[in-house]
Parts: structure tokens; C-alpha cells; sequence
């Protein structure tokens, strides 16, 4: 009989320290009897409900009643385990066609997140034209022929990594961009309200308006709308908007 006070055979009151370390381990390293797949399951388990509640309550105003494309990106940067993805095809259902881009430095997280993508397509929860990558570089991402489609970029607790940096990461976003085309792109940024998950926001928010995403967005609310135990949340939107001139790569010259 499996031992209530344990998951995966680890005691759960050291979880959330030991195996995820609040979500910021190298969750490709096995630890003790935990494979790497075994360590992202348990973030799944963790951490994830949350996120998706968070992500769809931002998704629900973010999209309004407004007409889709059915070219939209979705662009989830420190992606885990398809957390973006679902969120959106929950508040969307079938019948918004999407192209999902996952990016995360752990193949564990990518693993799972394929796993849970599949299983969404499968229960018919995804538009039979959505299609979605991972990969731990968003440089590897094709983005095919350059065009005007709108573009979500998913920022969602990447900031609380120690060792992201902030405009650093802003400069591989804007060459993203670049690659996508000219359409409007929208930052979705959200985060733990503690002062400790924050500090690199000020430097990402900075890069963000410097290359012309204008802030529509910017508080600290406590989020109430999950079956979780509420938590102060930072929610930031920037978008910029579709640009009338379109860079043309050296492969489609």
C-alpha cells in the first residue's frame, strides 16, 4: 500500500524544497530514486494548478470577446510543462487554431509538457490546426514565412530564476520578433508579488519599453480565482503594436 505522506516514494512535506526547489532545480538531474521525468511530474503536481489558473484568468481578459487570428503565436518562455498552452486552448477550447512555442532549458519539462499536448489533442480540447514545438533554445524556433499575425509572449515566474538575465533575455526576444514579422506582440508577465521574485523585473520591464512595447498593465493583486490557497500576485501587460515594414530573411530573399 503506498504511504499517504509520500509522492513518488518522497516525503511530501520536502518536496517543494528538495525536489522542485520552488520550481528553480535543474530538474534534469535525478535525485536520489527520482528520475528527471519523476522530478517534473512532481512540479506538475506542485505547481502547475496554480499556474493555470493564474494564466487562465489573464488569457480570459486578455482576449475579451476580441476576434482571433487563426495565425496567433504563442510564444512560452520557461515553458514547464505546457502550462501556456493549456491555459489558452481552456479558455479558447477547439475552436481557435494557435501555434505554440515552448521553450525551456529542461528536456524533463518538454517531455511532459509533449505528454499533456497530446493528451489535450486527444480529448479534443486543441483545433486540429494548432501546432506546437519545444526546444530549450527560442533560437531554433521556425517560425516559417515572416507575416502579420498577432504574437503572446508567455513570461510566466521566469523572472524568478537566479541566474536569467533580464535584458539579456529581452534582446532574444525582440530577435524572435524579428523572425515572426510585423504583427502586434503582447508581453504577459506574471509572478509571485515577494520582493525576492521581483527584483529583475525593473531591468525586463526597461528593455521591454526601450524597444516600443508600451505598458497597459501593472499591479499587484491578490489572486483569488483558483481552488488554491490565495496569494498576492504581479500581473504586467506590454504590447507593441503591428509595425507597417517587414524585415525580410536572407532565406526568403
Amino acid at each position: 500500500m503506498a504511504n499517504p505522506g509520500t509522492l513518488l516514494g518522497w516525503p511530501r512535506d520536502t518536496i517543494f524544497g528538495q525536489v522542485i526547489s520552488a520550481g528553480q532545480a535543474d530538474f534534469d538531474r535525478p535525485i536520489g530514486h527520482l528520475s528527471s521525468d519523476d522530478r517534473a511530474l512532481l512540479y506538475a503536481d506542485f505547481n502547475q494548478r496554480r499556474h493555470l489558473d493564474e494564466l487562465s484568468h489573464a488569457f480570459r481578459q486578455l482576449v475579451d470577446n476580441r476576434p482571433l487570428s487563426a495565425g496567433l503565436k504563442i510564444l512560452d518562455l520557461g515553458c514547464g510543462p505546457f502550462t501556456a498552452g493549456l491555459s489558452f486552448a481552456e479558455v479558447v477550447g477547439d475552436t481557435v487554431p494557435f501555434r505554440y512555442f515552448g521553450v525551456d532549458r529542461s528536456s524533463a519539462m518538454s517531455r511532459l509538457g509533449q505528454t499533456l499536448a497530446d493528451g489535450a489533442r486527444a480529448s479534443g480540447g486543441l483545433h486540429e490546426l494548432t501546432s506546437i514545438w519545444f526546444g530549450d533554445n527560442l533560437a531554433n524556433a521556425d517560425f516559417g514565412p515572416v507575416r502579420g499575425e498577432p504574437t503572446i509572449i508567455v513570461a510566466s515566474y521566469l523572472l524568478a530564476s537566479p541566474t536569467l538575465d533580464s535584458r539579456a533575455l529581452v534582446g532574444e526576444l525582440e530577435d524572435a520578433l524579428n523572425r515572426v514579422g510585423p504583427g502586434m506582440a503582447a508581453v504577459l508577465y506574471t509572478n509571485s508579488a515577494m520582493a525576492v521574485a521581483t527584483q529583475k523585473y525593473p531591468a525586463f520591464k526597461a528593455a521591454l519599453m526601450e524597444r516600443g512595447f508600451q505598458e497597459k498593465v501593472d499591479c499587484m493583486e491578490r489572486f483569488t480565482d483558483t481552488d488554491k490557497e490565495p496569494k498576492q500576485l504581479h500581473y504586467a501587460l506590454f504590447v507593441r503594436p503591428a509595425t507597417t515594414t517587414i524585415q525580410i530573411r536572407k532565406d526568403q530573399a
